[in-house]
């Protein structure tokens, strides 16, 4: 090191704080890809999360709709029948 000039060692020197930099900034780099990686992991999870009670709700409202039509049918078919009775009545 004593047969550096000083022009070698602020090169050098300039050499050790871009390496201490690059180093900080691969650690900042791997915990930022671990918590991308726990974030995603938990979006995903919520992903499912919602896309089960999306299922969940589209069958219900299927149900609701095959029920709401049985409903209107059996009301319809009582309201004819009325109507029937009170023609019968009139004639």
């Amino acid at each position: 090191m004593d047969q550096l000039t000083p022009f070698e060692r602020a090169l050098l020197a300039q050499f050790e704080t871009l390496a201490s930099g690059s180093e900080a900034s691969l650690k900042a780099s791997k915990v930022m890809e671990s918590a991308l990686r726990d974030y995603s992991a938990k979006v995903g999870a919520r992903i499912k999360e919602i896309e089960a009670r999306q299922s969940a709700l589209t069958a219900h409202l299927q149900d609701l709709d095959t029920a709401l039509t049985e409903q209107t049918r059996q009301t319809r078919a009582l309201v004819d029948a009325v109507n029937k009775l009170l023609a019968t009545r009139k004639s």
